[in-house]
């Protein structure tokens, strides 16, 4: 199922690339404008989610373990 999404995900981007360079070419240059915003906000969505799973993995790798704060800080500066 991810696979599937992500193929779909894949597809619409290079369709909203192609539909950019098409929109110049044709001289509908409001469209393509809206369509470079809109691929801004996707990209700009697509690094907070990522952001958001990095700060989850690190926040429960390093507190779930069970170690203490003198520890980590051990573990930290060698």
């Amino acid at each position: 199922m991810k696979k599937i999404l992500s193929r779909i995900g894949l597809g619409l981007l290079v369709l909203l690339i192609v539909s950019i360079g098409v929109c110049f070419y044709i001289g509908e240059f409001n469209y393509a404008y809206s369509l470079m915003i809109l691929l801004l906000f996707v990209f700009g969505g697509m690094g907070a989610i990522y952001k958001l799973k990095n700060d989850e993995y690190m926040f429960n790798g390093h507190t779930s373990s069970g170690r203490s704060g003198r520890d980590e800080y051990e573990e930290y500066t060698r």
